[in-house]
């Protein structure tokens, strides 16, 4: 007896049946060849099957501050705009916003994020409870602040399930001294946690490493702090030299490419086929929903490599298979899920359920890569991980209540 049967799905041009058990891929077969016994099955006729989605730099609860102010500079906007509000946060307003980031996150068929903002446990919880994927950051910055839960969220750690990981999280060079980083990064070793940060996002950052710091370039002054091994994430990385670049490839590092948020804010161009090139692992993130201002990692993906085409200024320069697999196994990965994002025996049965009767789906194109150039939340019909059904032709349970906690919530904010 096999906990789900999945029945008739597209797949690499064939129609197949797919079993799964204890959260993992079990079997994959030509539909209908073997039969088989489960406690569930979903037929998945007329549907793609396909790898989720998984977002490698977010501030989930920022959904609270969606369309506050939406034409500013970064750092204008961080002083003016959110950090006035931030300081109005409560546990409950997190874990409300939280879900509300889940809900839009799961309906665009993302199963997992990487978190960096405050009252942690209350994200760890939200994520729990919706079954989804999540790194959640020990946040640090050089100033006080009583919504950094950063000790209880450490003692949640040996409780959590497979599912949830944690991090060391540093907000940014500007907003920490080099002692704290360089001891962050001791204590990332010591603990054997993944650092995620923002890095080289604007040029006011690289003018402050240089100015402040004495660094040449951002990812200079990280390297220098001992910040950048292979479990290190670096969000936006809009300003990189090939000096800069050589050094992520060497230390192993992941960037989060965040192309909205980079364009909104006029941060600046990420060149995902230099990055690329020069064996970066380069991964997608949405940032927060406050400068983005969607979550939808299927619009991230295409305007990512939308972008790579442009800056490179060839239509070919980033192939499909490179884009794809940026937001699926290689961000899986980042998350620290290397098991995960991939449709094979014995992976982690992560996957999405895609509707081919909708109009993007219609003419003879690849059908992966109309969904990542056409497509939307609206062709999103089943979302699955590890194993647990989080949507089923496309309904989430419990997604009036979430919204209404969030849209109170928000109101406090105000």
């Amino acid at each position: 007896m096999i906990d789900l049967l999945i029945k008739n799905a597209l797949f690499r041009g064939q129609s197949v049946d797919v079993a799964i058990s204890k959260g993992l891929f079990t079997a994959i077969h030509p539909a209908g060849e073997h039969a088989y016994e489960a406690r569930q099955t979903i037929d998945a006729s007329n549907k793609l099957l396909r790898a989720p989605f998984y977002n490698t730099h977010t501030h989930h609860a920022m959904t609270l501050l969606r369309g506050i102010d939406d034409h500013c500079a970064l750092m204008d906007w961080l002083q003016r705009v959110i950090w006035p509000r931030e300081a109005k946060l409560t546990p409950d307003a997190v874990y409300a916003g939280t879900r509300l980031a889940i809900l839009e996150s799961i309906k665009s068929g993302c199963v997992g994020f990487n978190d960096m903002y405050f009252h942690q446990p209350q994200i760890l919880r939200a994520a729990q409870e919706m079954g989804v994927r999540a790194q959640v950051g020990l946040m640090y910055m050089n100033q006080v602040s009583h919504h950094i839960e950063n000790e209880a969220t450490l003692a949640l750690r040996e409780s959590l399930p497979p599912t949830l990981r944690l991090s060391i999280a540093p907000h940014a060079l500007y907003t920490t001294t080099r002692k704290q980083l360089e001891a962050l990064a001791t204590f990332a070793q010591e603990q054997q946690l993944p650092i995620h940060t923002h890095a080289a996002e604007t040029l006011t950052e690289c003018a402050i490493a240089k100015n402040e710091f004495h660094a040449e370039s951002p990812i200079r002054y990280l390297d220098a702090c001992g910040l950048l091994s292979e479990t290190t994430v670096l969000a936006h990385c809009c300003h990189l030299d090939d000096v800069d670049r050589n050094i992520l490839a060497q230390r192993g590092c992941f960037i989060a490419h965040c192309p909205h948020s980079n364009l909104k804010l006029a941060s600046g161009t990420f060149d995902f086929v230099k990055a690329h090139a020069a064996g970066i692992k380069v991964t997608i993130g949405t940032d927060g929903a406050a400068s983005n201002n969607s979550l939808s990692m299927i619009a991230e993906t295409k305007t990512a490599a939308l972008l790579a085409k442009a800056t490179a200024g060839q239509p070919n320069a980033l192939p499909l298979e490179v884009i794809d697999h940026a937001v699926t196994d290689v961000a899986a990965a980042a998350l620290g899920f290397p098991n995960a994002g991939k449709i094979e025996v014995g992976a982690e049965a992560d996957l999405l359920l895609i509707d081919l009767k909708a109009p993007t789906f219609v003419g003879p194109g690849n059908p992966d890569a109309n969904f990542l150039y056409a497509g939307d939340s609206s062709v999103v019909d089943t979302v699955i991980c590890a194993g647990r059904i989080l949507m089923l032709h496309q309904h989430v349970d419990g997604e009036e209540e979430i919204l209404a906690s969030a849209r109170a919530a928000a109101r406090q904010l105000q």
